[in-house]
């Protein structure tokens, strides 16, 4: 049957096989020749629609499956063979993420696993949402992403937000604004380089950091970004009519915020216009559900963004064309409809990230989102037919970002609905 290929890795599983096959192969042609210690030829039945190709993927494979079997409750909880059978992980890496977790398990005895592990997942429809620190992004290929929206944490230990999977000093708690700019230049937004597509976009929601004066955080920014070959082609403000107070200041209550939008191309990034506004007003705000009602009991509610497309509308048939938004810095009354005990330090508004998303990606495209706290900006790319990518080291948060966009996912309008609504208001790309 040709030659004999032998395969040793390091966990205690030694597969023979006789003859030149790829898995496929050796399922359709069964022979019994294979022998893998502890584990049955049923067991690994669960692959059988993995793209397996080298006798090296078998052995994964079946280091894997022996793992998931073998290895308890926790090992069972990672579902490393799904993600594999279901095409979002190669054998290789959940080989690694095996042993991270042997590792760790060694290092940190019997923690909670998110606090052990950087790679609980959790998978829709049109969004994966990732549990771990955002400064590598391996989970996504090179140039794969149209829009990056984003809010970054504060700078200066402002807030100070939940740890959770977090293994290294959390963005934001630098004691320099030199340090947090770099920290972010270098350390996330290089990441958001390689990922994005050459006529992608990235826009970064920011504001300044006072400490008794402006620290210039949003310049700074804009310097080391441009260093770093990004282009700045867009500088907008967020005006918030409820921003919170700061009690005795010597300046003006400040109630803006910048974002700013970069690209990797500035002669051939995505950008569409809009092509009808409602002159003489300015922007408007999320007036709250369209299909519930205060007073409803949770289990009579049904996902108050029933038709997502109007509230766009709503929203759009109300701004003028000008570089500033205007409204409330947050909503909590669709949140608390998910869940009424759910609280977040920094609570991102969802009329934010629809202007960003219409204007630089198209239906079907991938909108990422590194700190994506509740899940707003995943949210609205699903709510305009794109695809979303959202990654946060807070459980908690993954967890409420997973039942928000499981609902809406439930409820989306058609492609139709969203192509219409587009040619109503944008022009042709």
């Amino acid at each position: 049957m040709g030659w004999v290929k032998e395969v040793r890795i390091k966990h205690p599983i030694h597969i023979v096989c006789f003859g030149k096959l790829n898995f496929f192969q050796i399922m359709e042609n069964p022979i019994t020749e294979i022998s893998i210690s502890g584990t049955t030829f049923q067991d690994l039945c669960p692959m059988l629609q993995s793209r397996i190709q080298t006798v090296e993927d078998f052995a994964r494979i079946a280091t894997v499956v022996a793992f998931e079997k073998n290895g308890g409750e926790e090992a069972k909880n990672l579902k490393l063979v799904k993600l594999v059978q279901d095409g979002k992980m190669t054998p290789e890496r959940a080989v690694k993420l095996m042993e991270s977790f042997h590792l760790a398990k060694k290092d940190q005895g019997s923690n909670a696993l998110t606090e052990a592990l950087d790679h609980v997942h959790h998978f829709g429809k049109g969004y994966n949402l990732y549990n771990k620190d955002s400064k590598n992004l391996n989970d996504i290929p090179d140039g794969t992403v149209s829009t990056a929206v984003l809010s970054p944490p504060y700078g200066l230990g402002q807030r100070i937000y939940p740890t959770g999977v977090m293994t290294s000093q959390q963005l934001g708690s630098e004691t320099s604004t030199d340090d947090y700019v770099k920290n972010s230049v270098t350390g996330y937004y290089s990441e958001i380089y390689r990922v994005l597509k050459n006529e992608g976009s990235l826009f970064i929601n920011i504001m300044d950091t006072y400490k008794g004066v402006s620290c210039i955080v949003p310049h700074k920014l804009v310097v080391e970004m441009v260093k770093a070959g990004w282009y700045l082609v867009g500088d907008w403000s967020w005006k918030k009519s409820n921003s919170k107070p700061l009690g005795r200041i010597k300046r003006l209550q400040p109630v803006t915020e910048r974002i700013l939008h970069f690209v990797k191309d500035p002669k051939n990034y995505y950008f569409r216009e809009f092509i009808h506004w409602k002159q003489g007003e300015l922007f408007g705000i999320q007036r709250g559900c369209n299909d519930a009602k205060s007073g409803d009991k949770k289990d009579k509610v049904k996902w108050s963004l029933k038709k997502p497309i109007k509230r766009f509308k709503d929203f759009l048939d109300e701004q003028e064309v000008q570089g500033v938004i205007e409204g409330a810095s947050f909503n909590w009354s669709e949140l608390r409809k998910i869940d009424p005990n759910f609280t977040h330090l920094a609570p991102f508004p969802a009329y934010l990230p629809i202007l960003p998303i219409l204007m630089t990606s198209k239906i079907g495209d991938t909108v990422l989102d590194i700190f994506s706290g509740t899940g707003t900006t995943a949210e609205v790319a699903l709510q305009l037919g794109r695809n979303a990518i959202g990654y946060d080291t807070d459980p908690v948060s993954i967890e409420f970002s997973k039942k928000r966009l499981d609902l809406v996912e439930q409820n989306l309008p058609s492609i139709d609905e969203i192509t219409d609504f587009e040619n109503e208001y944008m022009t042709a790309a």
